[in-house]
């Protein structure tokens, strides 16, 4: 199974930066190829709370089922997620810094049937998703 971990320095306060991730529902604003996120379930965001998430993946929509499996305001959040053929799982830990915070983004894949064959692709694409997000994260921030 692919994995991996992403760490971004941010200019902004643990509480800052947990707000903008825990609006997922406004994460197409800053992750790429994010096309949109509904909410599945009423009421604030928590664990067992599910969210609808539509990717474009290399010019193809694909769905994917996420569920919240932590959520430690301001400190965590992780979730599992599942589409046709695909697993998903990540976790968002933020740690105070003296200029900010960090962001550590940890991610894992797994791809089942025809789409194992792609699985470094996929691991590549994730993981450069992934890096840029957090960038776009970070420049939220900075301006």
């Amino acid at each position: 199974m692919p994995s991996g971990t992403v760490i971004a320095d941010i200019p902004a306060s643990p509480e800052d930066v947990w707000s903008v991730l825990v609006d997922i529902e406004n994460a197409p604003n800053w992750v790429p190829d994010l096309v949109s996120v509904r909410s599945l379930d009423p009421g604030a965001t928590g664990i067992g709370s599910r969210f609808l998430e539509v990717m474009n993946v290399q010019g193809r929509q694909m769905e994917v089922t996420i569920t919240i499996t932590e959520f430690d305001a301001p400190h965590t959040i992780a979730h599992t997620g599942e589409g046709k053929s695909i697993k998903i799982s990540g976790r968002a830990t933020i740690s105070e810094t003296p200029s900010g915070c960090r962001v550590t983004n940890e991610w894992g894949l797994e791809l089942s049937g025809l789409l194992m064959l792609a699985s470094p692709l996929a691991a590549n694409w994730t993981r450069n998703n992934i890096e840029q997000s957090m960038a776009a994260l970070k420049s939220r921030f900075e301006s």
